[in-house]
């Protein structure tokens, strides 16, 4: 970057461009000494402000002088925005009272619930043991 631009030009430039949604040529040229820039001092600024998560409209003009426009990219995906805080709160807030089960899906969820309890003892009983014959190997072997 070039000695001539600070970081308040640059906090500018982001500020504007969050207000905005995005920042174009135009709002670079009009805060930036742009013809005295070289192609990568551009590119470094655009980086800079992408990193904060401000898009940047950049046109190939900017870039490159001589370069011809490029057809507009077709977009293959959404980008779903992450929500405000403000609809984080009223998500919190929402309280649905739960519905109960039917009951054949409620025995169904009983008699796995009772598998479940009963493999852990299985295994719980398998440990102990274990670790009585490990304690019964170890005072015969007298270690």
């Amino acid at each position: 970057m070039q000695p001539a631009l600070d970081s308040n030009t640059l906090d500018r430039l982001i500020a504007l461009g969050r207000q905005q949604g995005h920042l174009t040529n135009r709002d670079l040229e009009d805060n930036l000494p742009i013809a005295s820039m070289s192609a990568e001092d551009i590119a470094l600024i655009v980086v800079q402000i992408e990193e904060t998560g401000v898009p940047v409209e950049l046109e190939d003009s900017l870039v490159s002088p001589n370069a011809k426009p490029s057809p507009a990219p077709v977009r293959s995906a959404v980008i779903i925005p992450f929500p405000d805080r403000a609809a984080a709160a009223r998500m919190k807030q929402r309280k649905v009272p739960l519905q109960k089960a039917p009951s054949s899906a409620a025995a169904t969820a009983t008699s796995t619930v009772q598998r479940s309890r009963a493999a852990h003892w299985a295994v719980a009983v398998a440990g102990v043991l274990v670790l009585a014959l490990l304690v019964g190997l170890v005072r015969m072997l007298g270690v």
